[in-house]
């Protein structure tokens, strides 16, 4: 259940996300740069923060925690390497977005090829990322908010219960369970829970984002950005305080699972972790010229191209750098190995064949 601190943070982030929307919807209206691109006023500090707070979803502890339990440390690289794609996409990327006065990357695709086949590829980004991607990625997003959401959301418990049952005949008549309970006599209830909980989140981001531009959605960025890295901090040093403090960990992992485990767990550089130096070089070079996050997605750009100035755009890649790669993983790593103390992965003898042979 919430406790009236947390029902506190909740109403207080409503509000002023509202109010946020409302405050810039007369300056948003005026024109499309405004209202896409907040008049191309961000100072570099906002732009980049939005940026991290924008790859910091529901999912994404989540993703962490998993790739540390089930391959260690090392394979944190996969997102650690995008550092050196960011900062160039600052450096190099984001004067030349910004002087070519576009609004949108789909609109930049159309400027630098031209012609009849730029037309077709805007038109394939958009049915490719606007509608296939990133409908999948909300999925993921909406789903991991319903594991968040369900132990602390009880609606069943605040709103009337012939209000509420109206929502729980609406999903077994759908039946598409939103929960991770198989009970058959819980799951259409958990489920409407969550329905309930998804739905008032993308209403009150639908408002204030649709009424107040991006800078309403910036603005909110930052705080949810604050919010988010103080309650991880938080968490951490509940989780370290647990183990019995850093000095302790190392201890805790070699009893349960070995001192090869360990090693092969906490190694940071290839030849600790298995020696998977080409597998790694493998993978930078993937990534670096199929990933779309090589050179910067849609809200990355877009929040390049709303800076005031180029220094400002490098400015904000900087940022974004530190906040994504280095602070967050250093709040996220004493989570992501104290879990496996709290919750061991394996018991027994086969704790050390588990961590070792992943």
């Amino acid at each position: 259940m919430l406790s009236p601190i947390d029902v506190a943070i909740f109403v207080a982030f409503l509000c002023y996300s509202i109010w946020s929307g409302l405050k810039s919807r007369a300056v948003s209206s005026k024109n499309l740069e405004e209202y896409f691109l907040a008049g191309r006023s961000l100072p570099g500090w906002k732009a980049g923060l939005s940026m991290a707070a924008t790859q910091f979803a529901a999912d994404t502890p989540l993703l962490v925690t998993g790739m540390i339990a089930t391959a260690g440390v090392f394979s944190l690289w996969r997102l650690w390497i995008y550092a050196v794609a960011f900062l160039l996409m600052g450096f190099l990327l984001g004067g030349a977005w910004r002087r070519s006065g576009v609004l949108t990357d789909a609109e930049l695709a159309e400027l630098r090829y031209g012609g009849r086949l730029a037309t077709w590829l805007r038109a394939l980004k958009a049915i490719y990322f606007g509608v296939i991607f990133n409908c999948t990625v909300m999925a993921m997003v909406l789903f991991a908010a319903t594991r968040i959401a369900e132990p602390f959301l009880r609606w069943d418990e605040w709103l009337p219960p012939s209000l509420f049952s109206q929502v729980v005949e609406l999903v077994k008549w759908v039946d598409v369970p939103l929960t991770s309970v198989s009970d058959p006599a819980t799951w259409a209830q958990r489920s409407a829970s969550n329905l309930i909980s998804l739905a008032s989140v993308l209403a009150v981001t639908t408002l204030y984002s649709t009424t107040g531009g991006l800078r309403a959605v910036v603005d909110t960025d930052v705080v949810q950005l604050g919010v988010a890295l103080l309650g991880t901090l938080l968490y951490a040093a509940t989780i370290i305080s647990k183990v019995g403090g850093l000095s302790a960990l190392p201890e805790h992992l070699v009893a349960l699972y070995g001192r090869s485990g360990t090693d092969s767990l906490l190694a940071f550089t290839p030849d600790g972790a298995r020696d998977v130096s080409m597998a790694m070089v493998s993978v930078i070079a993937i990534q670096w010229f199929a990933q779309m996050n090589a050179d910067g997605t849609g809200y990355l750009a877009q929040r390049t191209m709303a800076c005031k100035s180029d220094r400002d755009a490098r400015f904000a890649a900087t940022v974004f750098v530190i906040t994504q790669v280095i602070l967050r993983s250093l709040l996220w790593l004493p989570i992501g190995v104290g879990l496996l103390v709290l919750l061991p992965a394996a018991s027994g003898s086969d704790s050390a064949a588990y961590v070792a042979q992943r």
